[in-house]
């Protein structure tokens, strides 16, 4: 399937390299849920201004997530507590999923399509737009957020991620 790139973005934006990411509440113990926010969030806002989408365009709006590993810095934190026999913060729990970061999004945007969260073998931005396809092939979406990264090991080293918001091409 052919796909159209209706807006694309990338983290750490080519204009301002050593931009912060944005601060996104309940995930401050690493920069994995922000890396994935703000570069969803600047795609979107390319397209459509501010939040949210018209609630007929959320629902047919789907995201997708291709990362090269997991949020690596919360899931040290978790393990560090059951080491030590602490409790693990209940929080640590909820932004250790990969897919809550999307999950924001989903909540700010309005969006209520399907949402996939993978792992990438390889390249993430290939992984990502071949799950794009295929979610718009099934015609469970008309148009998806696909967001591909290579998360980091620390707020001072967050990676780096890129997003592009697909729609099914004429053939």
């Amino acid at each position: 399937m052919e796909l159209i790139v209706e807006t694309r973005a990338q983290w750490p934006p080519p204009d301002d390299p050593a931009a912060l990411l944005p601060e996104v509440p309940r995930f401050d113990t690493s920069a994995f849920a922000p890396l994935l926010v703000a570069v969803g969030e600047r795609c979107l806002t390319e397209r459509y201004g501010t939040p949210p989408l018209p609630p007929a365009l959320g629902a047919r709006t789907a995201l997708v997530l291709a990362a090269t590993r997991g949020d690596v810095v919360t899931q040290t934190a978790i393990d560090d507590a059951v080491a030590g026999q602490q409790p693990v913060p209940k929080p640590l729990l909820f932004q250790n999923v990969p897919s809550t970061a999307l999950g924001h999004l989903s909540a700010v945007w309005g969006l209520s399509g399907p949402l996939v969260a993978t792992l990438a073998i390889g390249d993430p931005s290939a992984a990502a737009r071949t799950a794009a396809a295929r979610v718009i092939a099934a015609g469970d979406a008309d148009q998806v957020l696909a967001i591909a990264a290579d998360p980091g090991d620390s707020h001072r080293s967050p990676g780096t991620a890129r997003a592009h918001l697909f729609t099914a091409g004429t053939t």
